[in-house]
């Protein structure tokens, strides 16, 4: 009979006993019906407590530990479109910066020029978000005992006053007419141009954020009392398929951007107008606005419509 190695015991109840040390001065006992099984316990254990071993943390790079943050602390607590605002944040405003710095020697300074190399490139609110990412991820891992302290503490976010904004010009009621009146256009035969013209009307006169008419079911329009209800809204994500062709899919979320989107919205009689051409139009009996397919439209689609429109007007 091969002779026990001596770190495992059998146990007076039959089960099997490994003692491994995890940590300095920190030893646990696994527990198994058999050595095998033991051994592999023994293995993911140590596996688990060398990814959360502090001297190893402390080692990693800016860039790996707010992948891990990303991963396991954003993504289940984020809806897919913010979840990739996020990421896109991480990717383009703080990895080419600091990323590569080490957790344990990131200083306020590394911080503060990135921000300023950020303002010089990016919009303050692009700033303002990456700053609030970062300061979230390490006040989590202050919070862990990972770290001792936030380097974002004391770095001084600019104040918005001192950017200069873009000026955003809004459409006169001359040119609004003009894309309305394209929207509208039809060819010689009634077709209409464009098949989601009308999406372009119903936006301008609803207000409404352009993935959330793509949402729209026929049960949400009330014709009689003339308002429609908004309660969600089309994404385009990013597809993380690696097998996927296209790079990015469309989903539909129940709920719209916040508490307050979800809400009813008066119609006015071009409104009026635009739902019932789309009725025409789209021909399908459940949603609003579809495809030929009777599938969900990007909103891709309707940036698109748009430009077609405005390079006609």
């Amino acid at each position: 009979m091969a002779k026990k190695l001596p770190d495992i015991k059998k146990r007076d109840n039959g089960y099997f006993e490994m003692k491994i040390t995890v940590a300095p001065n920190v030893r646990k006992s696994v527990y198994g019906k058999s050595e095998t099984e033991v051994r592999r316990k023994a293995k993911q254990l140590r596996e688990e407590a060398a990814r959360y071993d502090i001297s190893n943390i402390t080692k990693m790079t800016v860039e790996s530990y707010m992948r891990r943050w990303l991963i396991d602390v954003k993504q289940p607590d984020l809806k897919p479109g913010s979840f990739d605002r996020v990421e896109q944040s991480l990717e383009y405003q703080i990895f080419p910066y600091i990323g590569h710095i080490q957790l344990s020697a990131l200083t306020s300074n590394d911080i503060q020029q990135m921000i300023n190399s950020i303002l010089e490139k990016w919009s303050f609110s692009t700033a303002k978000k990456a700053y609030n990412n970062l300061n979230s991820c390490l006040e989590l891992a202050v919070t862990k005992g990972e770290i001792t302290k936030n380097p974002v503490n004391v770095v001084k976010l600019p104040s918005a006053k001192n950017k200069v904004t873009k000026e955003v010009n809004a459409y006169t009621s001359e040119e609004i007419e003009a894309i309305v009146d394209e929207a509208k256009r039809t060819y010689s035969n009634g077709a209409p141009v464009y098949r989601y013209g009308y999406v372009i009307i119903l936006l301008l006169n609803t207000g409404m954020r352009e993935g959330e008419p793509l949402f729209l079911k026929w049960d949400d329009v009330d014709f009689e009392k003339r308002r429609i209800y908004v309660h969600g809204n089309v994404v385009d994500v990013k597809n993380r398929d690696e097998n996927a062709e296209a790079n990015y899919t469309i989903i539909e979320q129940e709920t719209a951007k916040t508490a307050k989107s979800t809400r009813y919205i008066p119609l006015n009689d071009n409104a009026v107008e635009a739902l019932e051409n789309l009725r025409s139009i789209i021909k399908d009996d459940h949603r609003v606005i579809a495809t030929k397919n009777h599938t969900i439209v990007s909103t891709h689609k309707i940036y698109t419509t748009m430009r077609n429109i405005v390079r006609r007007c």
